[in-house]
């Protein structure tokens, strides 16, 4: 059911990607410099939708790029918690040898013999 669902919502995706496509289909001039002459500043010439999907492209880039910064604080704890516990997690192992080694070990008593019958 849940594949079915993602299916779905995915061919919906793709029609209204494809609807935005044919909406904006027009080439337009993309001007690098605005503050030049119109016809004397570097310009290309691009289908709408192409220019807009770049620049949602760059925005979706540029907002990965943030959040992973944003969140560099939480990694740096992980990985400092993750020492810590490396680090108990072996003075405890070091401690149980230690208490193996310095009780003294008892025999085990002898096993009973078995009955016999007279």
């Amino acid at each position: 059911m849940r594949r079915f669902l993602n299916v779905l919502i995915l061919f919906i995706l793709g029609g209204l990607l494809v609807a935005y496509s044919v909406a904006n289909r027009d080439a337009v001039r993309f001007v690098i410099d605005p503050f030049m002459d119109k016809n004397a500043a570097p310009a290309i010439e691009v289908k709408l939708y192409i220019l807009l999907f770049v620049f949602m492209l760059i925005g979706m880039i540029v907002g990965w790029i943030t959040a992973w910064l944003g969140q560099g604080h939480w990694r740096r704890r992980a990985k400092q918690t993750h020492k810590e516990a490396t680090i108990w997690k072996r003075e405890a192992e070091n401690l149980k040898r230690g208490i193996e080694a310095a009780t003294p070990k008892v025999p085990a008593p002898p096993a009973p013999r078995p009955l016999r019958l007279v």
